[in-house]
């Protein structure tokens, strides 16, 4: 009995030493890391800015380079120079009609607000859809044999005569309604704008105000369509009644409308005999209009609706691009309705507006009388990052030596062959369009060399704002890139971002999640942890 109180006393004091250790050691820790701190740089510090490539290319000198000008198609509405006159590089030599490509800009601004109209509406729908709560997949059950069914028949009672003698008690005649309530099954259809319910139905057919006021509560739209024979495969259609319920107001749901005129019977005008049958069905009509669930998807037909409206997003997207494009270069080309001169010169030959030459010779000629002029070409791939006006540097094989150049004229068409010079990246199956460039300061080159060019491409407003960090600033979790930025309370955080293209093996592209204002850690070593107190690098 001593021995066990003395091994319980041992145990004891083991344990609290212990544990004071654990606390000790915890103590310490929690010590060191509230007096750790992480150093931290700006983001705007560490961009590299836009990482947009040169391209690069090949050409030769040129002193006696001519302009010409070849309206083709075109028409000159007003000549600004004349034979004989001295021009210099941005003077205008002609003007073009722009009244065909006016109207073709308007149109296709229609065309894309019609895009963008189109698009509205199907995210809205989209929208709607996911927001549905979709009931489930019916289960699978076997099929047993039923048991026959006694049935008795009733002798028929004579009919009443009826003011209105088309209207029936059966539903049906054939394929076609006689009537339309909630039982109503449409042949096709999902009630939308574009697909909206539609129904077959007799010439004395009719639609419950039930039905109607149905549509409306859930803003669906509906067809009930007359057609002859009553058969849509086989017969012409002779009448159609749309109703859109997001714009109609509610009615008596007792009402009838009749399809052939879309207005309602009047109770004094029929003389219908209800049988117990419809009596029952009419009340189950009245329970279905709160409870009913037959409108609601199951769960495969609602993801089915969702994955058609996210293709058909994706459709219109490409057709917005598309019009954009075609909007971008109508414009384009009204904006370049003047032409201007890309050389400085003398205009040599000019022909009358009112009778352009149709032997394929130029409309208007200018002969260079002073400098150096580079022709070059470029990939039709990297049109869109040159413009006139844009420098471009030029390296002498000869002397080695570099100059500038301003490019004075793009050719709207490519060059006849592709061995014009152009080896930058691109696919070396498409086109090349040749370019002219003017040298000021030609000082040491000569007519005919060949040279090497460098041109910066033209980066657009958002390359330019790009954020460009060393890689090893950003980690990857899960298939997820983060770096450790500083929070509001001057600790680091976690924060995750959407990365992009990578330059040079060691630069990356930060697309979303910090900007230049942030500050952030060196992800790596034993401050590399959320909650480390920040503070300003200074050997940075």
């Amino acid at each position: 009995m001593k021995k066990l109180k003395k091994f319980i006393i041992f145990l004891v004091v083991i344990l609290v030493v212990a544990g004071a250790a654990a606390g000790g050691v915890y103590a310490y820790q929690k010590y060191q890391e509230d007096n750790l701190q992480a150093e931290v740089v700006s983001v705007s510090n560490l961009n590299w800015g836009f990482g947009g490539d040169d391209m690069t290319s090949s050409g030769y000198l040129t002193n006696d380079y001519t302009q010409s000008v070849h309206i083709e198609d075109k028409t000159v509405t007003e000549v600004l120079v004349a034979e004989g006159d001295t021009v210099a590089i941005g003077d205008p030599l002609l003007v073009y009609d722009t009244t065909d490509i006016q109207l073709q800009i308007e149109m296709q601004q229609l065309e894309l607000q019609g895009v963008n109209n189109d698009i509205t509406l199907a995210q809205r729908e989209l929208d709607k859809l996911r927001k549905i709560t979709p009931r489930a997949n019916p289960a699978k059950t076997a099929v047993t044999p039923s048991s026959p069914v006694k049935t008795t028949t009733k002798k028929p009672e004579p009919k009443k005569e009826s003011v209105y003698v088309a209207l029936q008690v059966q539903r049906k005649d054939g394929d076609a309604y006689n009537y339309i309530d909630a039982k109503a099954k449409p042949y096709e259809g999902k009630g939308t704008p574009e697909k909206p319910y539609r129904f077959l139905c007799t010439p004395e057919c009719y639609v419950m105000g039930s039905y109607l006021n149905q549509l409306i509560k859930k803003e669906q739209v509906a067809s009930f369509e007359i057609w002859s024979g009553n058969s849509y495969k086989e017969g012409t259609m002779m009448s159609c009644w749309t109703v859109d319920g997001s714009e109609q107001k509610s009615v008596d749901k007792d009402s009838k409308w009749l399809v052939a005129t879309q207005e309602e019977l009047e109770d004094e005008t029929l003389e219908e005999e209800e049988t117990e049958e419809e009596e029952e069905e009419d009340e189950e009509e009245d329970d279905s209009e709160e409870d009913s669930t037959e409108d609601i998807p199951t769960v495969d037909e609602l993801n089915k609706d969702i994955r058609e409206k996210e293709s058909e997003l994706k459709n219109l997207g490409i057709d917005k691009k598309k019009a954009e494009l075609e909007l971008e270069k109508l414009t384009k080309s009204k904006d370049n309705a003047t032409v201007l001169a890309s050389i400085n010169g003398v205009v040599v030959s000019v022909h009358d507006p009112q009778s352009p030459p149709d032997d394929g010779s130029a409309f208007l000629e200018i002969a260079g009388s002073e400098g150096i002029y580079v022709k070059g070409e470029i990939s039709e791939l990297q049109l869109d990052q040159i413009e006139v006006g844009q420098e471009i540097t030029v390296n002498c094989w000869s002397t080695g030596q570099m100059y500038q150049a301003e490019i004075t004229e793009i050719s709207q068409y490519p060059s006849e062959s592709s061995s014009g010079g152009y080896y930058g990246e691109g696919n070396p199956n498409v086109s090349n369009y040749p370019f002219t460039a003017y040298i000021k300061d030609a000082a040491g080159l000569s007519n005919g060399e060949y040279v090497d060019l460098s041109i910066t491409p033209v980066s657009t407003g958002e390359e330019m704002n790009s954020i460009y960090i060393e890689k090893a600033y950003v980690r990857e979790e899960n298939g997820q890139s983060y770096v450790l930025k500083v929070g509001e309370d001057d600790r680091l955080v976690k924060q995750y971002v959407q990365t992009g293209k990578t330059l040079y093996g060691s630069s990356i592209e930060i697309k979303a999640g910090i900007s230049e204002a942030d500050r952030i850690a060196f992800p790596y070593g034993k401050t590399a942890k959320e909650g480390i107190k920040a503070v300003e690098s200074s050997d940075y």
